[in-house]
């Protein structure tokens, strides 16, 4: 599971600007690393960005809500998107204790993942209209 992890990350970082189209955020290609350490460092600088940009995306998404009742069922969602996130990624990482010195490349890689995919979910809420999306 981790080698199929890394091998999709490191595909994604290769491709440099073609994998930026696809993250709904600013990246760092990995791919122009060497050492464990400085692919850990890059793996968490682009977590950080995709956490930036849904953190962004997400107030976005609650100041377009109009009332309380709704703010509520957004920020229940979100909270129940990041336990599952953080699940998730636990399960298809593993623990750190047993992650060695790729774990942060690997556990960073999955969570921004996931992140991009969610950015893109608020984003599509975001745009819509009343008639084409259903009430929130």
């Amino acid at each position: 599971m981790r080698a199929a992890i890394l091998a999709v990350m490191m595909t994604l970082s290769a491709a440099g600007v073609r994998a930026e189209e696809h993250r709904p955020y600013p990246v760092t290609d990995c791919g122009k690393f060497t050492t464990q350490m400085d692919l850990n460092k890059c793996a968490m600088d682009n977590l950080k960005s995709a956490d930036r940009a849904l953190n962004d995306t997400y107030q976005a998404l609650m100041s377009k809500q109009d009332d309380a009742a709704s703010k509520l069922r957004l920020r229940a969602a979100q909270r129940a998107w990041i336990a599952y996130r953080d699940r998730e990624c636990a399960f298809e990482v593993g623990p750190q204790e047993t992650g060695g010195t790729i774990w942060p490349t690997e556990f960073g890689g999955c969570m921004e993942q996931i992140a991009a995919t969610r950015i893109r979910e608020l984003k599509q809420a975001i745009s819509c209209t009343p008639l084409a999306c259903p009430a929130h």
